[in-house]
């Protein structure tokens, strides 16, 4: 699976190297491990502990002025965790559109940011055992935050990020994500 994301991934920022731009405008890609965190509801209603990671992408665009503050937005994956806990397979698959405002400070080749925004998300969770399956799907609006920091050659450049979700289900949701980005 990593081989492949890493393909994609490649093929996705292929096409944006071989221009040259300086508007402010920028396309990324990004994957790494999420971590989750959460109680599901197993069949006959007992919460259980889910507490695992699965790698996750994203595909993200962006705007940066010539000052400190920009906007960046984009869609992800966060993978399927999944554990047996006391007989039973539980399961949790989260997806999200996120907005955010972002700061950054630049040094030479060196960008450090911070972003705060919304995620508007989706979680499919799923209980099942050997008799029977429980699953339910919770979706919101939830605050997202984050820090990075990147290096940036001409309009190809390399980040690293952390970011956090305050979702209801899952109810710890983070990821860590190398990225390339291209800006125009």
């Amino acid at each position: 699976m990593v081989k492949k994301l890493t393909f994609v991934l490649i093929l996705f920022a292929l096409p944006f190297m071989l221009f040259a731009g300086g508007s402010g405008l920028y396309l990324g890609a990004g994957m790494g491990p999420s971590f989750v965190n959460t109680e599901i509801s197993d069949i006959n209603g007992n919460e259980l502990k889910l507490n695992d990671t699965d790698y996750g992408y994203k595909f993200f665009g962006g705007f940066r002025g010539s000052g400190f503050l920009g906007v960046e937005g984009g869609w992800r994956d966060f993978g399927k965790v999944k554990t047996d806990v006391q007989g039973v397979t539980l399961s949790s698959k989260t997806t999200a559109w996120d907005v955010y405002v972002l700061g950054r400070f630049e040094i030479a080749i060196i960008d450090l940011f911070a972003k705060a925004g919304a995620a508007f998300w989706n979680t499919e969770s799923s209980a099942y055992d050997n008799t029977d399956t429980k699953s339910e799907t919770f979706n919101g609006t939830a605050f997202a935050w984050g820090i990075g920091a990147g290096v940036h050659l001409g309009a190809f450049g390399v980040r690293l990020e952390w970011e956090n979700f305050q979702l209801e289900h899952p109810k710890n949701l983070s990821a860590l994500t190398l990225g390339v980005t291209y800006g125009f």
